[in-house]
């Protein structure tokens, strides 16, 4: 027979939320590409900008003559956020042989947080690689295979690739892309390219990545993207672990002070990571569940440009 648990105990650990919330994995980077807007309703309009207008100087004034009037005009798009959550039990026995029963539930906290911020990792990813929306929306298309893939040091030309790529998000948006994400995978092979070694010459050691690539790109700060997910089905013995952001390379203008930007992921600031708790006498433990409300959207699919399959 089930157990009933009444929601009047159940209750919200503020010092495990706060723990959540700090917690950072640093192979996650959705934020640095879709930063988070917080929010205060699951769903609601906001404005998102409209080419139209934005891109006219103002007129010549004669003396004494009224300024001429602008209108600043939007397009409007909507939200509505979900939720992901997962939940782990700490038994008493694990409480009784723990040295610290607060680790033993930071741990816990962490372990539940860290899958959490895995499935957020890839909804953004998925969003903007998709086939359809994300960048492959915008007009025209900036989603590119290269012609000659980057492990061809012979033939391929990635900084020309990349100069393409910048030049069609700046021709669009009258911004300088400033970030370029980029997979392990696909660093290996880049950071041995004889135009990255070229750049090497002239760059601090301090100042590469890992893997060797320098931390700035033609003006762009590289962002290393090293998350990984098992894309077998739950309940199988073997694994097959993947990038999540694949053998691709993202170039975009991310500014989440500019009303024009790639991404926003957006928060509800009351489930922002939550971290509640209740008692289970059956189980003879404590629960312990990890709650985030968001949603990432696409804000302006002219400031992203993908490069995909990079690498055989």
């Amino acid at each position: 027979m089930p157990i009933t648990i009444l929601t009047s105990k159940i209750k919200t650990n503020v010092h495990l939320t706060n723990l959540a919330v700090q917690y950072n994995n640093a192979g996650f980077i959705a934020d640095k590409i879709s930063p988070p807007l917080y929010v205060k309703k699951e769903s609601d309009k906001f404005r998102k900008y409209k080419r139209d207008g934005y891109f006219s100087g103002a007129p010549k004034r004669s003396d004494g003559a009224p300024a001429e009037e602008a209108s600043l005009s939007y397009d409007e798009d909507t939200y509505s956020t979900y939720e992901r959550a997962q939940k782990d039990i700490v038994t008493d026995r694990a409480m009784a042989n723990s040295d610290n029963v607060f680790d033993l539930k930071a741990d816990t906290t962490k372990f539940l947080s860290e899958k959490v911020k895995l499935g957020y990792e890839i909804d953004v990813a998925n969003m903007l690689v998709a086939l359809t929306g994300g960048i492959s929306a915008a007009s025209p298309d900036h989603v590119v295979t290269p012609s000659n893939l980057w492990n061809d040091y012979t033939n391929s030309d990635p900084e020309n690739d990349i100069a393409t790529g910048k030049e069609a998000i700046t021709s669009r948006t009258g911004r300088l892309p400033n970030i370029i994400l980029i997979t392990p995978d696909t660093e290996r092979y880049l950071a041995h390219h004889p135009q990255i070694k070229e750049l090497r010459k002239y760059t601090d050691p301090f100042a590469l990545t890992k893997g060797g690539l320098p931390n700035r790109l033609w003006d762009m700060e590289v962002v290393i993207a090293p998350g990984i997910y098992n894309s077998a089905a739950q309940g199988l013995s073997t694994v097959s672990m993947s990038y999540v952001w694949g053998k691709n390379v993202i170039i975009g203008y991310v500014n989440p002070a500019d009303t024009i930007t790639l991404a926003r992921t957006f928060v509800l600031t009351s489930r922002n990571m939550q971290v509640t708790g209740w008692r289970d006498e059956e189980r003879e433990g404590d629960w312990l569940r990890v709650v985030h409300n968001y949603v990432p959207k696409v804000i302006c699919n002219d400031c992203g440009y993908l490069l995909t399959g990079v690498v055989s």
